[in-house]
């Protein structure tokens, strides 16, 4: 049986951020930012493993006071804010992608696409209406944009709530595409294996670290691969059903420093 590590057993802590470590007001707590500061006294890597793309994520150090690494978009990229430099790990087949969209829209007429390809976004205007997004595009059809660089297909279809949203494209899917979603009304389509287990132990691997060296923190179903992947998987209390059974623990919720809480008692003091 596992059980939750002692200092002397980690050398990383990885965290998704919205929802898990982002707390009220969209910030990050006092509390969170210092004993996320401790880490580095006890030789402890801090890496934020998040589904946001890196264009979204260069407030992320200053919110958790340190200069990290980030792995982005459910681990298809890696960014190094410092440098603003970002890496991409994997893409869909274009094909497979293509036709997947031309599939999805077949069956469900009124739903609305975006993709990110690399560094860039393209958004239909139809899917920006249903996320309640600024209405900053007049594109009806990303199908004949998409290109090589392709690593996400967002999904939304009106009146459907993520968790239905999945169940009626699963099956479409057949291995061309691996699903998840992070609580808001609409999926992700990533490359076949990519989640954020995949981008972390790509970074698990550059730095000779082993899985069973991790603790990761989480909420939702796009983090349920990466607490299943690590030797200790945690979700805070606000978390989704699914990711409250894949985990090993269950701390408090983000808004109650959740993440802070279990690191203060493994680092002690």
């Amino acid at each position: 049986m596992k059980h939750r590590p002692n200092i002397e057993d980690l050398a990383l802590v990885a965290t998704d951020f919205d929802g898990t470590l982002l707390g009220r007001n969209r910030e990050v707590s006092k509390r969170t930012q210092a004993v996320l500061a401790r880490l580095k006294e006890f030789g402890l890597d801090f890496v934020v493993v998040t589904g946001r793309p890196p264009r979204y994520c260069n407030s992320i150090p200053m919110q958790t006071g340190i200069p990290t690494s980030l792995i982005c978009a459910n681990g298809a990229m890696a960014y190094e804010p410092l440098t603003g430099t970002s890496t991409q790990f994997a893409t869909l087949d274009l094909s497979d992608a293509q036709n997947l969209l031309t599939e999805i829209r077949q069956a469900h007429p009124n739903a609305g696409f975006c993709v990110e390809m690399g560094d860039d976004f393209v958004a239909e205007r139809r899917w920006l209406e249903l996320a309640s997004r600024p209405l900053e595009s007049d594109i009806s059809d990303v199908i004949p944009l998409l290109n090589e660089s392709v690593h996400k297909l967002l999904v939304n279809i009106p009146d459907l709530s993520a968790d239905e949203t999945l169940d009626v494209i699963e099956p479409v899917l057949n291995g061309r595409a691996n699903i998840m979603h992070a609580g808001l009304n609409f999926v992700e389509l990533m490359p076949p294996g990519v989640d954020k287990a995949f981008g972390l132990k790509k970074l698990c691997d550059e730095r000779e670290i082993g899985p069973e060296q991790v603790m990761a923190f989480g909420d939702m179903p796009n983090d349920d691969a990466m607490l299943e992947a690590v030797g200790w998987g945690v979700a805070v209390a606000n978390a989704h059903p699914q990711t409250l059974e894949t985990a090993d623990e269950i701390t408090a919720s983000n808004l109650d420093d959740g993440v802070a809480k279990v690191l203060e008692q493994i680092l002690g003091g």
